[in-house]
């Protein structure tokens, strides 16, 4: 008898996900002729919108349903049967999949809840269906559930409930991989109401064989997927997630992203609701936007974004042209662009010279109000639309715009208006964003604008968010080239180190630091103070002691013997105090007057790896939370990409009569900090540079804390 349970008695499964996403024959297991019945929606879908092979109702007490002729199992099918769609009661779930089994199915499609997302036993009840599964050559898709679409191959293997609303399969060049099957479904009908069309798209459930992973790979792949889009909850294997997204970046596909997690609560919510565990939010935003992926806040933005990407619309800065039929519109639309990190264009002479014969010399600066065109101009041959074609082209085309808006409002003639921005947007590479800004008004439009594919927002917020991540984007870096050497003493010991361990660590990197003496009493602190010179800080050393400055380990601005001494027995009897009878020693250090701090670390992530973090830094970096993170190794553009995005910059850059910081010599820090947190020799886990002193040209890690493997 075969052990299911062992993955070694599993078998090559019949079919690739290719296979199952173009199936030949399809069996509904648990059909009905019932609408009011998963079983019966489904089957009236599959009816509606039919796949060119064999459809297979399963239904033991039936023998006709709807038309097609019913059979009492899956075994007692005619012919082969590629896909299984499950819909029967959890308690006969595993019954079905024996039948898969017994049939040679390729692929088992579960939409029955009440598994791994129930607790314990359901997880236990879930895997025992896998092992049966795949001991027998059989894919399984969830369970928990809504199924899947494939437009280009007239496949409807969902039970979502707007699938009942549709005449036709909305196609397209979108691809959606979903941990929800609700929200799949809201994405494939907002995509409806604003013209978007989908290629593939699929709800994984609990992803108990069949992952996210397996279809994002197939949609990298599928000629027919022009933009990727996910909703996820929590990775699952975070390494190849992490390949995929460089192959998708490597073929030219864009990969729009929509993840829950981001809160404690959230994280929550996401882990009961699919039996995913989130990931952290910081690590995972970090490697997605070094693979370039457009990060959105909610699926409606996702999809809105995803469908300017389809139509090859790239955001060439942050910099937008505003547009609107009111002058009042126009100005708190442009209001709106700084709180989404835009900012209005300003148009060269020449284009506004070129808009000349259709604006008065007082508006031809952006925002373009459309009340104050001459539509008596002379049309331009090459440009539809009139003046309101002229005005758009001219704006779009300028090169300080990166992106348009434009608010629809109720003046007259909006089709005009629509049908002049659709062929002005068709001429250009660069998004044009339609709010629609109307009511019941606007109806004509939005239909004017849902046939041309071109999509619309009712809210200009919803506008701003979108066209804040398009241009905000920035395309993947060059991979990190060979990294500076790191050479680790051998005597640094596993675990907690302390500061003398952790500065020699660092300068091992090649990574300055103040410099220093270590002083195993209060006399050899003072030798060491007097040959520092000046002003000198103490510091308790103890692999017992973490947070030095909480205890009363720490003085500073000392000069002289007798206040060397007596800042030793000061801290000795801080530690004391703190349950520390003994010290190692002292870290003796020069003072520094620095211009600007920064703290600069190590995380290690325990699905996407080590990354690197810099921020503001000091007493203050837990309140200001100004810091940026980056997948180790870093290269040295990164670094400095990762610098000019602080809100803290300025203080680098001069502030106030302020020497500016060399940043180029930061970056290079950054990149030995990374090249230490990669090496797997270094045996790296944690490290903080708090702070890294910077006084115009001169940076030096003034404190380092680190814990070795």
């Amino acid at each position: 008898m075969v052990d299911v349970s062992n993955p070694a008695a599993w078998v090559a499964p019949r079919q690739s996900v290719r296979d199952i996403l173009h199936p030949r024959s399809v069996a509904i297991v648990g059909a009905s002729d019932s609408e009011d019945k998963w079983g019966g929606r489904l089957l009236r879908y599959m009816l509606r919108h039919r796949h060119p092979g064999a459809l297979y109702p399963i239904n033991a007490r039936a023998t006709e349903l709807m038309g097609l002729p019913a059979y009492p199992s899956l075994r007692d099918c005619p012919g082969p049967v590629d896909l299984a769609i499950l819909l029967v009661p959890r308690a006969h779930v595993r019954a079905a999949i024996e039948d898969c089994v017994a049939k040679g199915v390729g692929c088992a499609l579960c939409i029955t809840a009440g598994f791994a997302e129930t607790g314990a036993a359901g997880r236990a009840d879930e895997q025992a269906l896998v092992d049966l599964a795949r001991a027998g050559g059989v894919r399984l898709i969830g369970p928990n559930c809504m199924g899947l679409m494939n437009t280009h191959h007239g496949l409807c293997a969902t039970t979502g409930v707007v699938m009942g609303t549709l005449d036709r399969l909305p196609v397209g060049g979108i691809g959606m991989a979903s941990q929800s099957g609700a929200l799949m479904g809201a994405m494939i009908s907002r995509g409806v109401d604003i013209g978007a069309g989908f290629s593939t798209t699929v709800s994984v459930g609990n992803q108990a064989d069949l992952d996210l992973n397996d279809f994002f790979e197939y949609l990298i792949d599928d000629p027919k997927t022009e933009v990727i889009t996910l909703y996820m909850e929590g990775v699952k294997d975070a390494p190849r997630f992490t390949a995929l997204l460089e192959r998708a970046a490597a073929a030219g596909k864009p990969v729009c992203i929509a993840k829950s997690g981001r809160s404690a609560a959230g994280a929550k919510a996401a882990a009961s609701h699919t039996a995913s565990l989130a990931g952290a939010w910081p690590a995972f935003e970090a490697t997605c936007r070094r693979w370039g992926v457009y990060l959105f806040e909610t699926i409606y933005d996702l999809l809105q974004g995803a469908l300017l990407l389809q139509r090859g619309k790239r955001a060439a800065s942050d910099q937008v042209a505003v547009f609107s039929g009111s002058g009042g519109g126009g100005a708190l639309l442009t209001d709106g662009l700084e709180a989404h990190g835009l900012a209005p264009a300003e148009l060269s002479d020449a284009t506004q010279q070129a808009v000349a014969a259709v604006l008065p010399s007082t508006h031809r600066q952006l925002p373009f109000d459309f009340g104050m065109l001459n539509h008596a101009a002379a049309p331009d041959p090459q440009v539809a639309g009139g003046a309101i074609g002229i005005a758009l082209d001219r704006a779009l085309h300028d090169p300080a715009v990166g992106a348009g808006i434009l608010l629809l409002t109720t003046q007259p003639g909006q089709e005009l208006v629509v049908q002049a921005a659709i062929a002005a947007a068709d001429r250009s590479s660069k998004p044009l964003l339609f709010v629609q800004g109307a009511g019941n008004h606007g109806d004509v439009a939005r239909q004017m604008l849902r046939a041309a594919g071109h999509g619309y927002f009712d809210s200009p917020h919803d506008a701003l968010k979108v066209l804040s991540v398009l241009a905000r984007r920035k395309p993947p870096p060059p991979s990190a080239p060979p990294q500076p050497g790191v050479s680790v003493a051998a005597d640094l010991p596993a675990g907690f180190l302390t500061e003398p361990q952790a500065r020699r660590l660092l300068e091992g990197a090649g990574i300055p630091t103040t410099r220093w003496r270590f002083a195993a009493g209060a006399d050899a602190a003072a030798q060491a103070a007097r040959e520092l010179g000046g002003s000198v800080a103490i510091k308790a050393v103890s692999a017992h002691i973490v947070h030095k400055s909480d205890m009363g380990g720490v003085k500073l601005g000392l000069q002289g013997d007798a206040a060397v001494r007596q800042a030793c027995a000061d801290i000795a009897a801080a530690a004391r105090a703190a349950g520390v009878d003994t010290l190692d020693g002292y870290l003796v250090t020069e003072m520094w007057r620095a211009d600007t701090e920064l703290i600069l670390g190590v995380q290690r992530d325990p699905d996407f790896g080590p990354l690197v973090m810099v921020g503001a830094g000091g007493v203050l970096v837990e309140l200001m939370k100004d810091v940026q993170l980056a997948p180790a190794p870093l290269s040295h553009a990164t670094a400095l990409a990762m610098l000019r995005q602080l809100r803290c910059l300025p203080l680098l850059s001069g502030y106030r009569g302020r020497t500016p910081a060399d940043l180029d010599a930061i970056a290079d820090v950054m990149v030995r900090l990374g090249a230490l947190a990669a090496d797997p020799s270094a045996r790296l886990r944690e490290l903080d540079i708090n702070p890294l002193f910077i006084a115009g040209p001169r940076i030096a890690a003034a404190d380092a804390r680190a814990t070795l493997a």
